[in-house]
């Protein structure tokens, strides 16, 4: 017969081993926390696009094509109307987005290689006709050589900052060699209008209103210069855990595109109305424009503007541009029909 202080060893015993026997069996394998299901994902936001004119986005959310895809498993589609790049990409890096639309490669490249983790999933449009470098039609400027000395706005870390520095380099000139004043484009066209600035860079359709006005020419087109590219962008870690929603995001896009060729009088009325413009206006813009998913040609065009970009020291010399690039595109997601 055990003794009262042996009974109560030993009853305590007995209760601490059953206990951790129940609580065994109710704590989680590893095995199920592995096969354990992610948060039910609520949202989506995206970054809303119409300039210049992005007929597929202008499609998209009239005809609420992503709105109604999403609903069917109760996830709610937003968009942001976020034009600036600086400001989609700082979005994107605060998780407060998603998904980028018609973002400019420079852009993508430049925060890529500063540690925004993000993927180029999709092409969007390419259109380097569409882009000019503009001047004040007094005569006083005729080749780009005569740049030298002179104010230029543009926004820096875009397609139009590397479209000025490739013009340049064509007549032994480099930013040094001017003065370079960071504005958007808006700005930038009203700066040369008033006199401030002798030159800018203009994409459409900011560039055919500023041509009609009769307050600027053009000097150089930005065709043979730079590909002309906007990109759609990912965050890398919603890409890794929310992969069939990227698909199915790029399968909106790919039906957003197809229906604006096949019913293209009313994609450009409804794009005309959208971004305020004349539609004889954006009828003669859109042969300027190619709106394509395809990834073929990207990573090549990326590899060099990269290039460019790390020898100008815009990217810093210790970063690999070949890795930089291949973590960057990922072809994986598109569509396959």
């Amino acid at each position: 017969m055990l003794r009262p202080k042996a009974l109560s060893i030993f009853l305590i015993s007995t209760i601490v081993l059953v206990c951790s026997i129940i609580l065994a069996g109710c704590a989680p394998t590893q095995k199920d926390a592995a096969q354990a299901p992610a948060e039910k994902l609520k949202t989506i936001n995206a970054s809303y696009v119409s300039r210049p004119i992005n007929v597929p986005s202008v499609v998209a959310q009239e005809k609420k094509m992503f709105e109604n895809e999403f609903a069917k498993d109760s996830i709610e589609f937003k968009w942001h109307e976020i034009t600036a790049p600086s400001n989609q990409l700082e979005a994107l890096a605060a998780k407060s987005l998603d998904f980028s639309n018609s973002l400019n490669y420079v852009s993508t490249i430049l925060a890529k290689a500063n540690g925004n983790d993000i993927k180029i999933v999709s092409s969007y449009s390419r259109f380097p006709k569409g882009i000019s470098l503009v001047i004040k039609p007094d005569g006083s400027i005729k080749t780009v050589a005569d740049l030298k000395g002179k104010k230029i706005a543009l926004q820096k870390g875009t397609m139009l900052h590397e479209m000025l520095i490739r013009a340049l380099s064509e007549v032994n000139l480099t930013t040094q060699d001017l003065e370079l004043v960071d504005l958007d484009s808006s700005a930038g066209a009203a700066a040369l209008a008033a006199g401030q600035v002798q030159a800018t860079i203009l994409p459409e359709p900011l560039l055919s209103k500023a041509i009609a006005s009769g307050k600027v020419q053009k000097l150089r087109s930005a065709e043979g210069l730079i590909p002309g590219l906007t990109v759609i962008a990912v965050r890398s870690e919603f890409a890794k855990t929310q992969p069939e929603i990227v698909k199915r995001y790029l399968q909106v896009h790919k039906a957003s595109n197809d229906w604006s060729q096949a019913n293209l009088e009313e994609a450009l009325a409804m794009t005309a109305k959208q971004n305020q413009m004349d539609i004889q206006g954006v009828k003669a813009l859109y042969p300027e424009f190619t709106f394509e998913m395809s990834l073929n040609q990207v990573k090549n065009d990326l590899l060099k503007s990269a290039d460019f970009l790390q020898k100008e020291g815009m990217i810093r010399a210790t970063v690999d541009i070949n890795k930089l690039v291949d973590e960057l595109v990922d072809s994986t997601y598109l569509p396959t029909n």
